[in-house]
Protein backbone atom coordinates (compact mmCIF):
# COMPACT_ATOMS: atom_id res chain seq x y z
CA UNK A 1 0.00 0.00 0.00
CA UNK A 2 1.44 3.58 -0.76
CA UNK A 3 2.45 5.73 2.13
CA UNK A 4 1.42 9.51 2.40
CA UNK A 5 4.19 12.08 1.32
CA UNK A 6 6.55 13.76 3.90
CA UNK A 7 4.18 17.18 2.54
CA UNK A 8 1.31 14.82 3.47
CA UNK A 9 2.61 14.65 7.14
CA UNK A 10 3.11 17.97 7.65
CA UNK A 11 0.14 19.61 6.46
CA UNK A 12 -1.28 17.00 9.27
CA UNK A 13 1.02 17.86 12.12
CA UNK A 14 0.33 21.27 11.57
CA UNK A 15 -3.38 20.95 12.22
CA UNK A 16 -2.46 18.64 15.25
CA UNK A 17 -5.91 18.79 17.08
CA UNK A 18 -7.77 15.94 16.52
CA UNK A 19 -5.30 14.19 14.41
CA UNK A 20 -3.62 12.22 16.48
CA UNK A 21 -5.48 8.97 18.14
CA UNK A 22 -3.54 8.85 21.68
CA UNK A 23 -1.20 11.69 21.21
CA UNK A 24 -1.89 15.14 22.73
CA UNK A 25 0.70 17.35 20.97
CA UNK A 26 1.58 20.35 19.10
CA UNK A 27 4.08 20.97 16.56
CA UNK A 28 7.29 22.75 17.26
CA UNK A 29 7.24 25.90 14.34
CA UNK A 30 10.56 27.30 12.43
CA UNK A 31 10.43 30.87 11.43
CA UNK A 32 8.36 30.64 8.93
CA UNK A 33 5.52 28.70 11.18
CA UNK A 34 6.04 25.53 9.89
CA UNK A 35 6.20 21.96 11.42
CA UNK A 36 9.84 21.13 12.38
CA UNK A 37 11.29 18.32 11.35
CA UNK A 38 13.91 15.92 9.65
CA UNK A 39 13.44 14.09 6.45
CA UNK A 40 15.48 10.98 5.85
CA UNK A 41 15.08 7.99 2.88
CA UNK A 42 12.01 5.99 5.08
CA UNK A 43 10.49 8.75 7.29
CA UNK A 44 10.13 12.10 8.09
CA UNK A 45 10.62 12.90 12.20
CA UNK A 46 8.83 15.87 13.81
CA UNK A 47 9.60 17.92 16.85
CA UNK A 48 6.39 18.30 18.86
CA UNK A 49 5.73 18.99 22.30
CA UNK A 50 3.36 17.09 24.77
CA UNK A 51 0.38 19.06 27.42
CA UNK A 52 3.63 18.55 29.73
CA UNK A 53 5.40 20.78 27.51
CA UNK A 54 8.21 17.99 26.75
CA UNK A 55 9.91 17.54 23.19
CA UNK A 56 8.83 14.46 21.45
CA UNK A 57 10.07 13.17 18.18
CA UNK A 58 7.15 11.58 15.95
CA UNK A 59 9.03 9.55 13.04
CA UNK A 60 6.18 9.15 10.31
CA UNK A 61 6.75 7.01 7.61
CA UNK A 62 6.67 7.45 3.97
CA UNK A 63 8.15 4.58 2.77
CA UNK A 64 6.71 0.99 3.27
CA UNK A 65 8.84 -1.01 5.77
CA UNK A 66 7.93 -4.90 5.69
CA UNK A 67 6.84 -6.39 8.97
CA UNK A 68 6.86 -3.27 10.49
CA UNK A 69 5.10 -3.65 13.51
CA UNK A 70 7.07 -6.95 14.55
CA UNK A 71 10.29 -5.07 13.71
CA UNK A 72 9.42 -2.24 16.05
CA UNK A 73 8.21 -4.12 18.91
CA UNK A 74 11.10 -6.10 19.64
CA UNK A 75 13.32 -2.88 18.87
CA UNK A 76 10.78 -1.10 21.46
CA UNK A 77 11.45 -3.86 23.69
CA UNK A 78 15.03 -3.69 23.76
CA UNK A 79 14.81 -0.06 23.85
CA UNK A 80 13.14 0.10 27.26
CA UNK A 81 14.53 -2.80 28.75
CA UNK A 82 18.39 -3.66 27.77
CA UNK A 83 19.71 -0.56 29.20
CA UNK A 84 21.66 0.11 26.25
CA UNK A 85 23.03 3.73 27.37
CA UNK A 86 23.36 4.28 23.46
CA UNK A 87 19.51 4.07 22.35
CA UNK A 88 16.85 5.98 23.24
CA UNK A 89 13.49 4.39 24.26
CA UNK A 90 10.93 4.41 21.85
CA UNK A 91 7.19 3.16 21.49
CA UNK A 92 5.09 2.02 18.22
CA UNK A 93 1.81 3.66 17.54
CA UNK A 94 -0.16 2.15 14.78
CA UNK A 95 -3.28 3.94 13.27
CA UNK A 96 -2.02 7.07 15.34
CA UNK A 97 -2.14 9.77 12.92
CA UNK A 98 -5.30 10.87 10.63
CA UNK A 99 -3.75 11.79 7.03
CA UNK A 100 -5.27 13.10 3.61
CA UNK A 101 -2.54 12.33 0.81
CA UNK A 102 -2.95 12.48 -3.01
CA UNK A 103 -1.17 9.38 -3.43
CA UNK A 104 -2.36 7.66 -0.33
CA UNK A 105 -5.70 6.96 0.59
CA UNK A 106 -7.35 8.90 3.44
CA UNK A 107 -6.08 6.91 6.97
CA UNK A 108 -4.64 6.58 10.02
CA UNK A 109 -1.06 5.82 9.76
CA UNK A 110 1.70 4.21 12.25
CA UNK A 111 4.34 6.67 13.93
CA UNK A 112 7.09 5.70 16.25
CA UNK A 113 7.28 8.54 18.88
CA UNK A 114 10.62 8.53 21.48
CA UNK A 115 12.22 11.64 23.47
CA UNK A 116 13.80 14.47 21.54
CA UNK A 117 17.34 13.94 21.92
CA UNK A 118 19.33 17.11 22.07
CA UNK A 119 22.54 16.96 20.40
CA UNK A 120 24.86 17.44 17.31
CA UNK A 121 25.52 14.85 14.78
CA UNK A 122 28.55 13.45 15.18
CA UNK A 123 29.68 14.55 11.63
CA UNK A 124 28.98 18.33 12.80
CA UNK A 125 31.13 17.68 15.82
CA UNK A 126 34.09 15.71 13.69
CA UNK A 127 33.98 19.14 11.71
CA UNK A 128 34.29 21.48 14.64
CA UNK A 129 36.96 19.32 16.47
CA UNK A 130 39.21 19.08 12.87
CA UNK A 131 38.50 23.06 12.20
CA UNK A 132 39.90 23.49 15.75
CA UNK A 133 42.92 20.93 15.45
CA UNK A 134 41.53 19.57 18.82
CA UNK A 135 44.03 16.19 18.51
CA UNK A 136 42.92 15.45 22.27
CA UNK A 137 39.04 15.43 21.69
CA UNK A 138 39.27 13.40 18.64
CA UNK A 139 41.09 10.72 20.42
CA UNK A 140 38.64 11.11 23.14
CA UNK A 141 35.93 10.72 20.36
CA UNK A 142 37.60 7.70 19.25
CA UNK A 143 37.62 6.00 22.50
CA UNK A 144 33.76 6.61 22.67
CA UNK A 145 32.92 5.27 19.56
CA UNK A 146 34.89 2.26 20.45
CA UNK A 147 33.07 1.83 23.60
CA UNK A 148 29.89 1.80 21.79
CA UNK A 149 30.67 -0.78 19.20
CA UNK A 150 31.89 -3.08 21.80
CA UNK A 151 28.82 -2.43 23.67
CA UNK A 152 26.73 -3.68 21.18
CA UNK A 153 28.91 -6.26 19.82
CA UNK A 154 28.83 -7.98 23.17
CA UNK A 155 24.67 -7.64 23.27
CA UNK A 156 24.18 -9.45 19.75
CA UNK A 157 22.87 -6.81 18.23
CA UNK A 158 23.21 -4.16 15.41
CA UNK A 159 21.82 -0.95 14.31
CA UNK A 160 21.81 -1.69 10.48
CA UNK A 161 22.83 2.27 8.98
CA UNK A 162 25.66 3.50 11.17
CA UNK A 163 26.99 6.47 9.53
CA UNK A 164 28.12 10.18 11.37
CA UNK A 165 24.23 11.35 10.62
CA UNK A 166 22.75 8.52 12.96
CA UNK A 167 24.72 9.43 15.95
CA UNK A 168 23.86 11.99 18.06
CA UNK A 169 26.40 13.83 20.62
CA UNK A 170 25.21 15.01 23.65
CA UNK A 171 26.69 17.88 25.57
CA UNK A 172 27.99 15.73 27.84
CA UNK A 173 30.25 13.96 24.79
CA UNK A 174 27.89 10.67 25.33
CA UNK A 175 26.99 9.33 22.22
CA UNK A 176 23.53 7.95 21.23
CA UNK A 177 22.04 6.70 18.05
CA UNK A 178 18.87 7.15 16.50
CA UNK A 179 16.80 5.70 13.61
CA UNK A 180 16.31 2.00 14.47
CA UNK A 181 14.57 0.90 11.29
CA UNK A 182 17.07 -1.33 9.99
CA UNK A 183 18.19 -2.72 13.44
CA UNK A 184 18.71 -6.02 13.85
CA UNK A 185 17.90 -8.09 16.65
CA UNK A 186 18.32 -11.99 17.97
CA UNK A 187 14.17 -12.26 17.88
CA UNK A 188 14.26 -11.29 14.15
CA UNK A 189 16.51 -13.42 12.81
CA UNK A 190 15.42 -14.72 9.09
CA UNK A 191 13.54 -11.35 8.14
CA UNK A 192 15.56 -9.31 5.55
CA UNK A 193 17.42 -6.24 5.94
CA UNK A 194 15.02 -3.02 5.31
CA UNK A 195 17.97 -1.07 3.82
CA UNK A 196 21.66 -1.39 2.87
CA UNK A 197 22.74 1.33 4.78
CA UNK A 198 24.73 4.73 3.45
CA UNK A 199 27.14 3.81 0.74
CA UNK A 200 30.54 5.67 2.50
CA UNK A 201 30.03 3.46 5.24
CA UNK A 202 29.27 -0.04 4.11
CA UNK A 203 30.64 -3.54 3.13
CA UNK A 204 30.64 -3.18 -1.05
CA UNK A 205 29.49 -6.98 -0.82
CA UNK A 206 26.30 -6.22 1.70
CA UNK A 207 22.83 -7.28 0.62
CA UNK A 208 19.33 -7.77 1.89
CA UNK A 209 20.22 -11.01 2.41
CA UNK A 210 22.57 -9.94 5.10
CA UNK A 211 21.04 -9.23 8.47
CA UNK A 212 22.73 -10.97 11.65
CA UNK A 213 25.28 -8.78 14.02
CA UNK A 214 27.43 -8.96 11.51
CA UNK A 215 26.11 -5.93 9.35
CA UNK A 216 28.03 -3.10 11.56
CA UNK A 217 31.02 -4.76 11.25
CA UNK A 218 32.35 -2.98 8.62
CA UNK A 219 31.06 0.30 9.31
CA UNK A 220 32.40 0.13 12.79
CA UNK A 221 35.80 -0.12 11.27
CA UNK A 222 35.44 2.74 8.89
CA UNK A 223 34.13 5.27 11.15
CA UNK A 224 37.06 4.20 13.85
CA UNK A 225 39.91 4.67 11.29
CA UNK A 226 38.56 7.85 9.89
CA UNK A 227 38.39 9.30 13.31
CA UNK A 228 41.99 8.12 14.11
CA UNK A 229 43.16 9.36 10.74
CA UNK A 230 41.72 12.22 11.36
CA UNK A 231 43.35 13.01 14.56
CA UNK A 232 46.47 13.40 12.85
CA UNK A 233 45.43 15.23 9.46
CA UNK A 234 42.36 16.95 10.26
CA UNK A 235 42.57 19.26 6.99
CA UNK A 236 41.75 15.74 5.03
CA UNK A 237 38.22 16.25 6.61
CA UNK A 238 38.05 19.77 4.30
CA UNK A 239 39.79 17.72 1.42
CA UNK A 240 37.08 14.54 1.31
CA UNK A 241 34.29 15.56 3.33
CA UNK A 242 31.05 15.64 0.70
CA UNK A 243 28.47 15.71 3.56
CA UNK A 244 27.57 12.01 2.97
CA UNK A 245 30.89 10.36 4.34
CA UNK A 246 33.23 11.59 6.72
CA UNK A 247 36.77 10.95 4.60
CA UNK A 248 35.89 7.43 2.87
CA UNK A 249 34.07 6.54 0.29
CA UNK A 250 32.71 3.78 -1.81
CA UNK A 251 34.99 3.87 -4.13
CA UNK A 252 37.89 3.65 -1.50
CA UNK A 253 36.00 0.13 -0.77
CA UNK A 254 35.31 -1.15 -4.03
CA UNK A 255 38.68 -0.61 -5.42
CA UNK A 256 41.26 -0.54 -1.84
CA UNK A 257 44.07 -1.40 -3.21
CA UNK A 258 43.71 2.15 -5.84
CA UNK A 259 42.48 4.17 -2.52
CA UNK A 260 44.46 7.56 -2.18
CA UNK A 261 43.63 7.32 1.25
CA UNK A 262 44.28 3.66 2.40
CA UNK A 263 47.33 3.73 0.64
CA UNK A 264 49.12 6.91 2.26
CA UNK A 265 47.42 5.53 6.07
CA UNK A 266 49.48 2.28 5.30
CA UNK A 267 52.24 4.60 5.89
CA UNK A 268 51.37 6.65 8.70
CA UNK A 269 53.64 7.21 11.50
CA UNK A 270 50.51 6.03 13.81
CA UNK A 271 50.79 2.14 14.52
CA UNK A 272 46.54 2.06 15.02
CA UNK A 273 46.04 4.52 11.26
CA UNK A 274 48.54 1.21 9.53
CA UNK A 275 47.16 -1.11 11.21
CA UNK A 276 43.48 -0.79 11.00
CA UNK A 277 44.05 0.37 7.19
CA UNK A 278 45.21 -2.86 6.89
CA UNK A 279 42.51 -4.37 8.30
CA UNK A 280 39.85 -2.05 6.31
CA UNK A 281 41.84 -2.81 3.28
CA UNK A 282 41.36 -6.83 3.82
CA UNK A 283 37.85 -6.88 4.87
CA UNK A 284 36.57 -4.79 1.69
CA UNK A 285 38.10 -7.34 -0.14
CA UNK A 286 36.69 -10.14 1.85
CA UNK A 287 33.66 -11.96 0.34
CA UNK A 288 31.68 -12.00 3.73
CA UNK A 289 30.94 -8.77 5.87
CA UNK A 290 32.06 -9.81 8.87
CA UNK A 291 35.23 -8.62 10.89
CA UNK A 292 36.50 -11.71 12.85
CA UNK A 293 38.70 -9.89 15.12
CA UNK A 294 36.90 -6.53 15.27
CA UNK A 295 36.70 -7.03 18.60
CA UNK A 296 40.55 -6.98 19.66
CA UNK A 297 40.48 -3.60 17.30
CA UNK A 298 38.03 -2.15 19.36
CA UNK A 299 39.29 -2.99 22.73
CA UNK A 300 42.85 -1.18 21.84
CA UNK A 301 40.66 1.60 20.18
CA UNK A 302 39.36 2.04 23.83
CA UNK A 303 42.52 2.79 25.30
CA UNK A 304 43.93 5.15 22.59
CA UNK A 305 45.37 9.17 23.51
CA UNK A 306 46.48 11.79 21.07
CA UNK A 307 50.01 10.28 20.28
CA UNK A 308 51.38 8.49 17.21
CA UNK A 309 51.00 5.03 19.24
CA UNK A 310 53.94 2.38 18.76
CA UNK A 311 53.55 -1.22 17.44
CA UNK A 312 53.19 -3.58 21.12
CA UNK A 313 56.21 -5.51 22.00
CA UNK A 314 56.18 -9.26 20.45
CA UNK A 315 54.31 -11.67 21.91
CA UNK A 316 52.15 -9.07 23.82
CA UNK A 317 49.49 -7.93 21.35
CA UNK A 318 47.57 -10.75 21.44
CA UNK A 319 47.83 -10.84 25.49
CA UNK A 320 46.63 -7.04 25.16
CA UNK A 321 44.15 -7.33 22.60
Amino acid sequence: MPLPLINDYKTAVANANGRFATLDVRPHLDARRSPVFLAGNFAGVFKMVTREGENLAVKCFTREVSDLPRRYAAVAKFCMTAQCPYVVPLQFLPAEVFVTSSVAPHADYAVVTMPWVEGRGLGTIVQILCLRENATALAGLTRAWSRLCLDLLRRGVAHGDLKHDNVLVGQDGALKLIDYDSMYLPELRGLPSTMLGGVNFQHPRREVRHFDATIDHFSMLVILLSLRALTFQPDLLKRHHNGENLVLTKSDFTRPDSSDLLRQWAASPDFHVRDWAGHLTKAAKAPGIGISNLEAILKSAAKIDAAPAKPPAKGLFSFFS
